[in-house]
């Protein structure tokens, strides 16, 4: 992801992104991915955070818009590679730079941003973070980028959201009987802000729930001192 010998190449080693955002980006249905760090999903949001950006090929840091609290290696194995354990953060972001960034959609599989989380996701991770800005790396033991359940506990991540438009036609014939056949014809995406503001939306919009809204407040929690007490407290510690 960052080589500090100077010698990777990031617009070669992302052409491919660019590539298949311009072809396929606008038009066509991405799957969601079914690996560990997007297992689960139960409060369908999701988010990457970046601790670190490939800029000419040498690390630097991203723009810093959150502070980590904790990292539960138990949410996230095949990252840690560990069965049990934690990292602590002070709050303060003695972590260093941490650009975290996510996304949330609602409670119907036939919502267009339930439909195309993998869209956004390839939009979030891919172009905006890895081409367009360079964003690289992850907090130890943690994926770089999962659903929030599996992410480290941070203070705030930024917010993007997708709005598709589409038409669907219905068919009729006595062999196949109904055929419905859906047609894209754009997939956008836009800022929206930070994602504990949105989800709150969401809830707004009854696309998500004030428990799920409560949950979610846990991940993304504001301050990190009332976090990383019920957290330490659950290992017998004091903060």
């Amino acid at each position: 992801e960052v080589d500090e010998a100077g010698e990777s190449n990031l617009a070669q080693d992302a052409a491919r992104i660019e590539v298949v955002s311009d072809k396929f980006g606008s038009k066509t249905n991405f799957n969601f991915p079914d690996v560990h760090n997007f297992e689960g999903c139960k409060l369908r949001a999701a988010m990457c955070c970046y601790p670190a950006k490939r800029n000419g090929g040498q690390r630097s840091d991203p723009p810093d818009n959150s502070n980590a609290c904790y990292m539960d290696f138990t949410k996230a194995r095949q990252s840690s590679h560990v069965r049990d354990g934690y990292s602590i953060y002070s709050g303060d972001g003695n972590e260093g730079a941490l650009n975290c960034h996510g996304f949330a959609w609602g409670n119907d599989a036939g919502y267009g941003d339930a439909a195309f989380k993998g869209n956004t996701l390839f939009e979030v991770a891919m172009k905006k973070g890895i081409s367009e800005n360079g964003y690289v790396g992850h907090l130890p033991g943690a994926p770089m980028c999962g659903c929030v359940e599996n992410m480290p506990v941070v203070t705030s991540a930024d917010c993007t959201k997708t709005t598709v438009s589409q038409s669907v036609s219905i068919k009729y014939t006595p062999g196949n009987q109904f055929v419905a056949e859906a047609t894209i014809s754009n997939i956008n995406h836009s800022n929206c802000g930070d994602l504990s503001s949105y989800y709150e939306t969401l809830v707004g919009n009854q696309k998500a729930s004030r428990r799920e809204k409560d949950l979610l407040d846990k991940h993304v929690v504001g301050n990190c001192g009332p976090a990383l007490t019920d957290f330490l407290g659950t290992k017998g510690f004091a903060f």
